[in-house]
C-alpha cells in the first residue's frame, strides 16, 4: 500500500520535477530566517519544506521500487 503511494508520488514528481527544488530551498531558507528573527515562528514553511523533500525523495527512489 505504501509502495503504491510512493510510486504515485514519484509519477507526480516526474511531471513537476522543475518546481520542487525551488520550493524546498525557498521554504527552508524562509523557515530558518523566521526561526532566527521571531520568537513565535510559524510551522507552515517547515511543513512545506518537509513535504517538498518527501516528494523529491519519492521521485528519486521511485524507479527502484518497481
Amino acid at each position: 500500500m505504501l509502495i503504491g503511494l510512493l510510486q504515485n508520488i514519484a509519477i507526480f514528481y516526474y511531471w513537476t520535477w522543475f518546481i520542487w527544488p525551488f520550493v524546498f530551498i525557498f521554504s527552508l531558507v524562509y523557515a530558518i530566517t523566521s526561526l532566527v528573527k521571531d520568537d513565535a515562528a510559524s510551522m507552515k514553511p517547515i511543513l512545506i519544506a518537509s513535504v517538498s523533500l518527501l516528494i523529491i525523495v519519492a521521485g528519486i527512489t521511485g524507479p527502484a521500487l518497481e
